[in-house]
């Protein structure tokens, strides 16, 4: 049975003009929040129904304040009513909040801490030393990559370690300073007017908000938002800034100095300065290249069965040398370069002098001095702000891609679940924390992380040990990382970095779906020949227009149903098989005019709409307007098969001439019903008319000018029927 909208309002008034429709609809929206007569508290007064409370209550606020806005009567209790639901929904938000639930879904250590035994502590105190002796030499090399001095590095290296074991979900996910967050604070920490500066400030400051935003996603449980970067462009983007990355330790390498840090500036002043190459550096970062790779590969020798114990023993002692390699290095590195000078040789570019000591607990500085060409200029807030600019958006973004990631692969692996909003909430609280310390923005590290699991960590409180490693460090070793020399650690960061590049995926992408090759292809040449900030940028736009087409684009089948013997009133079944929204439905309209309102002739069509899962109110007025033209035309469209909040969403937009029908047969044995009414109704509307002989279309009428079809005239009747077919006029039935 088909439903008919009614038209006795039109379209584009808006309801909150009737103040009575407005009221009903805000009583249709749920119940209120009753005071308790037993407390002071509010309680539902319709315990049975389902959905949030809170939902229902914001949902009734809004209405309300709807009401008071357009002006409807009695304003000023719905002001009252409205400040009663929001305390109302403050203290159920508070009761539900401040539960033991909540208080444990927010701290996960109060979950695991009352279980941990002697045995989980082992674990952690092994895993977290043998993270620590990578961290060092890697958070040194990082804060290189970031355009900080090496200290920065381990200030970023142990805070996150603490803040995570409080509030982070997976057992084996290390946080600290990662190539990718080095390289885009790099990008984004260092203005033009401070490219060459190692100043912290900006770093800092990027740092603090990056958290401020990811605590927020967390809180809003708005992670989902990275969802919306697909993996081919994740993938091309981590390949560039590998390779970015590595790039930019060939100067460090091979000794060159005044090397610009854009990309295509590096490739063209690396090769210029080769003949400037220094020999010792360059031998020492081959070797330490060698010797990286070389324990590297080590670790997958297979040993077979090891039943006695000394055999055991020594496989440990290679396992951990492995693992602990980037130390070794660095570590013999820095014995080498030490000799030399105890013997009056420098040959090596060195790291240089690092202040000694824990950094200072203070907040960041949220201005700074700067000596311009006018002297010294004080540099506000919203200007250090402005001069970060997108890296305020895209390294929190990126800092939660690289945490969640890690936290699913690993938890896949070993059998447990991360929540995503809570590590949300660890990064985002890691990071504000860090700005306290002098921390650059951190994030999960994949290699690190790797190392933690495959040395055994059984809970978070790994982390301590790791951080109590880079404090002890910080405490008494800055004065030995003097000799540490540059290109050791540049052979640290090229080995490290060298995992993340993976052309293996274009293959795989030419294989499945070659228009994926599209994103990847533009992230990957944006990224190194404008910049790694808009790379990322560019390649998920491409790629949300990949995702958006279908939808500014939608298919169609197109069927033609005749219901009469009249070519004239055939009907056209429409099937739409994308969603209906904005950006389609001018090519909706059109193809619907192509095929049934065209000049030459009209038809009346059914749309099928099963496949429509949402639609908008771009939508609600195409459907106006195509009911408007066919209505001009005389004929009719009938939508079916529509989902029941879709058909709500039309249903209350009161579109005149409006007809659905649960499936497409129905709207077929509509429009035959309809065609039949209409055949009768202009059977009885023809009428008897003296017409001349020359009228047009006078063959299609019914002639009486035979005494079979005067019948049953009177004699007055034939009379004038004479008189008028005497003088070439005729009597017709139209």
């Amino acid at each position: 049975m088909a439903t008919v909208a009614s038209p006795e309002k039109p379209m584009d008034k808006p309801d909150c003009e009737n103040p009575e429709k407005a009221m009903d609809d805000k009583k249709a929206d749920g119940p209120d929040l009753k005071p308790d007569s037993s407390s002071s508290s509010y309680s539902r007064s319709d315990k049975g129904k389902k959905g949030c409370c809170c939902t229902r209550c914001c949902k009734r606020i809004g209405n309300r304040f709807r009401n008071c806005w357009k002006g409807t009567k009695g304003g000023a209790k719905e002001l009252k009513d409205m400040a009663r639901e929001a305390k109302g929904l403050g203290r159920n938000w508070a009761k539900r909040s401040c539960t033991v639930e909540a208080v444990k879904r927010t701290f996960p250590i109060i979950k695991w801490l009352p279980k941990y035994r002697l045995k989980h502590f082992q674990g952690d105190l092994i895993a977290g030393l043998t993270v620590g002796l990578t961290v060092i030499p890697q958070g040194l090399a990082y804060a290189k990559v970031a355009g900080l001095s090496p200290e920065y590095g381990l200030y970023s290296a142990f805070i996150g370690c603490f803040v995570y074991m409080l509030l982070g979900t997976s057992k084996d996910i290390t946080f600290g300073p990662t190539a990718i967050m080095s390289l885009l604070t790099g990008q984004f920490a260092h203005p033009g007017y401070m490219k060459n500066s190692k100043d912290p400030t900006y770093a800092i400051l990027l740092s603090l908000f990056s958290g401020i935003i990811q605590l927020a996603m967390g809180i809003f449980h708005v992670g989902f938002i990275v969802d919306y970067i697909s993996h081919p462009v994740i993938n091309s983007f981590t390949t560039a800034a590998a390779v970015t990355i590595a790039w930019g330790q060939i100067k460090s390498w091979f000794g060159f100095t005044d090397v610009p840090s854009d990309f295509l500036s590096q490739v063209y002043w690396n090769f210029k300065k080769l003949p400037d190459t220094k020999l010792w550096d360059f031998l020492m970062g081959l070797i330490c290249i060698i010797v990286l790779y070389g324990m590297k590969k080590s670790r997958s020798i297979k040993w077979g069965s090891l039943k006695s114990r000394p055999k055991r023993i020594f496989k440990y002692i290679i396992w951990l040398a492995t693992t602990a390699r980037n130390a070794i290095v660095v570590v013999l590195a820095s014995v080498a370069s030490s000799l030399f000078i105890s013997h009056g040789m420098k040959p090596f570019s060195l790291t240089g002098t690092i202040p000694p000591g824990l950094p200072p607990f203070r907040p960041p500085k949220l201005t700074m001095t700067h000596n311009g060409t006018n002297g010294t200029e004080t540099i506000g807030t919203l200007q250090l702000l402005t001069d970060i600019g997108p890296g305020l958006a895209i390294v929190p973004i990126l800092g939660l891609v690289e945490t969640i990631a890690i936290g699913k692969a690993f938890a896949r692996k070993y059998g447990y679940t991360i929540h995503s909003n809570q590590e949300l909430l660890a990064v985002g609280a890691a990071n504000i924390v860090g700005s306290f310390v002098g921390a650059y923005p951190v994030t999960g590290s994949f290699s690190r992380t790797a190392v933690n699991a495959q040395s055994g960590v059984m809970t978070p409180a790994g982390g301590i040990w790791t951080a109590a490693l880079v404090l002890l460090s910080l405490a008494f070793l800055t004065p030995l990382f003097y000799y540490i020399p540059t290109s050791a650690l540049a052979a640290v960061i090229i080995m490290a970095v060298l995992d993340m590049i993976d052309f293996a995926l274009l293959l795989k992408l030419w294989r499945v779906k070659k228009i994926d090759l599209i994103p990847w292809i533009v992230t990957f040449v944006c990224s190194l020949c404008i910049g790694i900030e808009y790379g990322i940028i560019i390649g998920v736009g491409v790629s949300l227009l990949f995702l958006l087409y279908p939808w500014a684009a939608p298919t169609f089948q197109i069927n033609f149903v005749q219901i009469t013997d009249d070519a004239d009133h055939d009907t056209v079944v429409i099937t739409l098989n994308q969603g209906l929204v904005f950006p389609g439905i001018e090519r909706f309209k059109d193809k619907v005019y192509a095929k049934a309102l065209s000049e030459d002739h009209s038809k009346s069509v059914v749309l099928d709409f099963s496949y429509i899962a949402n639609a908008d109110f771009t939508a609600v007025e195409g459907m106006h307007q195509l009911l408007e033209d066919f209505a001009k035309r005389k004929r009719t469209l009938v939508v079916c098969n529509l989902r029941p909040e879709i058909l709500d969403t039309f249903t209350r937009a009161k579109l005149k001439n409006f007809q659905h029908t649960p499936t497409v047969d129905d709207a077929i044995s509509l429009l035959k019903a309809e065609h039949e009414d209409a055949v009768k109704k202009a059977e009885a509307d023809r009428e008897t008319m003296i017409v001349p002989l020359d009228t047009p279309d006078i063959e299609r009428c019914t002639i009486y000018n035979n005494d079979s079809d005067n019948e049953d005239k009177t004699d007055d009747e034939d009379k004038t029927d004479d008189e008028a077919l005497d003088k070439n006029y005729i009597v017709a039935q139209f």
